[in-house]
């Protein structure tokens, strides 16, 4: 299990989706990363860093920024994680690798404060998406990734430009309620039961983004608020945490622009929001 170090801080952020068409965005990340970036940092970012990932064969001036942000982070002292999401879940060794990165698995741990903290991207909890989880299921297959990353580049970019719009129209056309975390996958989760069947152990805390719902919810009742605030506390069981997106190009009415978990190893935590 991962440590927080003893002077340090660990610092979290999810569903940043950066893009050619997200120059604000970038900006803003840049600027958080340099600003969090010291020694004894452990900086997670837990998933859909970019909008679209064709392979590690391909490279734009967005993806070329992001890499020389991170490379800053480390140099200035940080470590810094990554973990898929459903939207770059084909960034591989060879990005991580010239980024500067560790790529995690999902569900990945940390021991903070005798309290087992569960990490993942999220959307493995939306198990009420069916469609999703099967194709998610699928696009996980080593084959199935193997023969995607195997086509040309202008193949790959065509296919993952027709998955999108696909996935646009099915969240157009779907109950808002089966975008989000399932309350009763999230208790099994608590217990050790993963939504893949297997058993990976009991946590005390679940930490995830993907939803776009950002709350601290201290227990499985809790609702998320309509207009999310920055705010701080300290660990408990039972608490999950949803990470909020970043949207600095074309942000909506009473949501925050984006924003970052920082936890220290005492157990403190507070959720910085950028309104």
């Amino acid at each position: 299990m991962i440590e927080i170090p003893q002077h340090g801080a660990a610092f979290f952020a999810s569903d940043l989706h950066l893009s050619e068409h997200t120059p604000h965005t970038l900006d803003a990340f840049e600027n958080w990363l340099a600003s969090v970036s010291q020694d004894d940092a452990l900086i997670f970012l837990l998933g859909d860093l970019f909008e679209v990932w064709y392979g590690d064969d391909y490279s734009d001036a967005t993806s070329n920024r992001v890499v020389q942000a991170i490379q800053s982070a480390k140099s200035a002292g940080a470590k810094v994680y990554f973990m898929h999401g459903n939207r770059d879940f084909l960034i591989g060794e060879t990005f991580a690798e010239a980024a500067g990165l560790e790529i995690l698995p999902d569900p990945e741990f940390l021991l903070v404060k005798h309290h087992v903290v569960l990490i993942t991207h999220g959307d493995q909890l939306c198990t009420d998406d069916k469609p999703y989880q099967k194709f998610r299921t699928q696009s996980r297959d080593e084959k199935w990734q193997a023969n995607f990353l195997a086509l040309p580049l202008e193949k790959r970019i065509e296919t993952a430009n027709s998955i999108r719009t696909e996935s646009k129209a099915h969240k157009a056309n779907s109950a808002l309620s089966i975008m989000d975390a399932n309350t009763q996958t999230v208790a099994e989760s608590f217990q050790g039961k993963w939504p893949d069947g297997y058993y990976i152990g009991k946590n005390d805390v679940i930490l995830h983004g993907h939803t776009h719902r950002c709350a601290i919810h201290p227990d499985l009742s809790s609702k998320a608020p309509t207009k999310p605030e920055s705010t701080q506390g300290e660990l408990l069981k039972g608490l999950r945490i949803v990470l909020p997106d970043w949207n600095f190009d074309n942000p909506e009415k009473n949501r925050p622009k984006g924003g970052f978990l920082k936890m220290l190893a005492t157990g403190e935590y507070s959720l910085n929001l950028f309104s």
